[in-house]
């Protein structure tokens, strides 16, 4: 997989998934430029960051005007950026709640790969890569509105494919399973829970964040040119033992 000298955006760099897939990157001297609401916790020469709520579209279209002028082109994007559930019943949730959850985790995806495939279509090649999750497919209770905004995940994934396959531009998501993160830390440094939640995987531990990366960094290379609308379920093989 060579990513020497090509240009990644990345949202959600700060932490998780997203700086594990941006840390690989760079030590593969690829370009990243980060997209997060934090300050950034990568330090890196090749490494350009921005501070951004991705549910705001004027200030990702400020943002990508500056790449514009910085670089003269965009190799892959991987949007990791993602909030959890409200952990309420769905009859709970008032519309606030439910509308942070979507607009973060599936309209934020959308808007920063909308203006991401325009550049993209202009070179006539380009990966672009959304993070998922196995609640998109198996559910639990009084997770709503983290499972439709991953289900709308698998869907925009296939609908961009589509849209995108003319122009030599694929698109594909990774959904993890359970994910050791800043998100679900909490939970996982719990040994019981953790014990209990690695019984259930048939590889016997939990994901880091870097065994992510490298599905996301497989969907970024060459290697994957055949391999477009796809969904891959990265959880050491929790869906198949249901």
């Amino acid at each position: 997989m060579q990513f020497k000298d090509k240009v990644y955006v990345i949202t959600g760099t700060n932490s998780g998934i997203g700086k594990a897939c941006a840390t690989q990157l760079l030590d593969k001297e690829a370009t990243i430029i980060g997209l997060d609401f934090k300050e950034s916790t990568i330090k890196h020469p090749s490494y350009i960051h921005f501070i951004v709520d991705i549910r705001n579209e004027e200030r990702i279209s400020e943002i990508f005007n500056d790449i514009d002028y910085r670089y003269s082109r965009i190799d892959g994007l991987c949007n990791c950026a993602g909030i959890f559930a409200n952990a309420k019943p769905f009859y709970e949730l008032d519309s606030d709640e439910w509308d942070n959850v979507i607009r973060t985790n599936l309209t934020g995806a959308f808007l920063v790969s909308k203006h991401v495939a325009r550049r993209m279509i202009k070179q006539k090649n380009g990966k672009i890569v959304l993070i998922g999750c196995i609640r998109s497919k198996i559910f639990r209770p009084n997770m709503a509105d983290y499972a439709a905004s991953k289900g709308g995940i698998v869907a925009l994934t296939a609908s961009m494919a589509l849209d995108l396959a003319p122009h030599n531009i694929t698109v594909n998501s990774v959904a993890p399973g359970f994910t050791y993160t800043g998100m679900t830390a909490k939970s996982f440094d719990n040994h019981d829970i953790r014990k209990s939640s690695e019984n259930i995987i048939p590889v016997g531990r939990i994901a880091e964040p870097e065994d992510i990366a490298k599905v996301v960094l497989f969907l970024l290379s060459d290697l994957s040119d055949y391999i477009n609308g796809e969904t891959i379920y990265t959880d050491g093989g929790f869906i198949i033992s249901k």
